[in-house]
């Protein structure tokens, strides 16, 4: 009898450490920065701004034409800023300026990655690219983590032009339910990031992006995001890249980028 009530204590005790564990290390599973300096490519500036508590942040900015929205973008929770150049391209080609923004702890950037954290710094990377480009319409771009980003920024925007996200997701917290059913995330997680509450507070047009086999972000999910939004059209791309349109071989994510972005013109 001794021996059954061990057993069930430690099957008993499993969930409770693993709660344990993800309360204690959440940030190591949803920020995986890669901690490179980011560099400017050809055609490309790095500028700085400074944060409300007093740290320097790299970013990246191609300037487009005059007139043409500039795209504020904010990639997800792995790499950096320059690894989104490439695509990045193909939109200042067609003539917008393009922001990338870097998070504090990624890209050489000092600071500790958060969820409120990013919020501020956010924020205030809105202000500098309105003072920068008086008068451009704005745009939000976010990807997968950077999807929480853009929309807690364009909740009550009425400046906000357009908002497109690329393979986002619920919340956090609805992902981690899904790879761990047993455990009550919705009480363990301190960066949440909630989309789906947020959009119908988005006034602008969004267009929302996803990989129809993606699993990571499941597309259940991005079409959740999409007819939350008082504005949106949906784009399922086939295929399980991640995210939908930086990994699509075949430029159809870029294309409909670049088809809303003329639209707002």
């Amino acid at each position: 009898m001794r021996r059954v009530l061990i057993i069930l204590g430690v099957i008993a005790a499993v969930p409770l450490l693993l709660g344990c564990a993800i309360w204690a290390g959440q940030e190591r599973l949803i920020f995986q920065p890669d901690d490179r300096r980011i560099a400017a490519p050809a055609g490309w500036l790095r500028d700085t701004i400074r944060t409300t508590d007093g740290l320097d942040l790299n970013i990246l900015v191609a300037i487009g034409r005059p007139g043409r929205p500039v795209v504020l973008h904010f990639h997800g929770n792995g790499g950096n800023a320059e690894d989104r150049t490439g695509l990045a391209a193909i939109i200042h080609n067609a003539g917008y300026t393009v922001v990338l923004a870097e998070y504090r702890g990624y890209g050489g950037n000092p600071g500790q990655p958060g969820e409120a954290a990013f919020a501020v710094d956010a924020a205030q990377l809105l202000d500098w690219t309105r003072r920068r480009f008086p008068g451009a319409p704005l745009v939000l771009w976010g990807e997968s983590l950077g999807s929480g980003v853009a929309t807690r920024l364009a909740e009550g925007g009425n400046d906000i032009a357009g908002v497109i996200l690329e393979s986002p997701f619920t919340s956090v917290a609805d992902l981690a339910a899904g790879a761990y059913p047993w455990l009550p995330t919705q009480w363990l997680l301190r960066h949440r990031f909630e989309n789906l509450a947020r959009m119908p507070g988005i006034t602008a047009p969004v267009l929302v992006l996803a990989s129809e086999g993606d699993r990571l972000t499941p597309a259940t999910q991005a079409r959740l995001v999409a007819d939350a939004a008082p504005d949106a059209r949906l784009v399922i791309l086939p295929g399980a890249m991640h995210p939908a349109v930086l990994n699509d071989p075949t430029g159809q994510g870029a294309r409909a980028v670049l088809d809303f972005l003329a639209r707002l013109r």
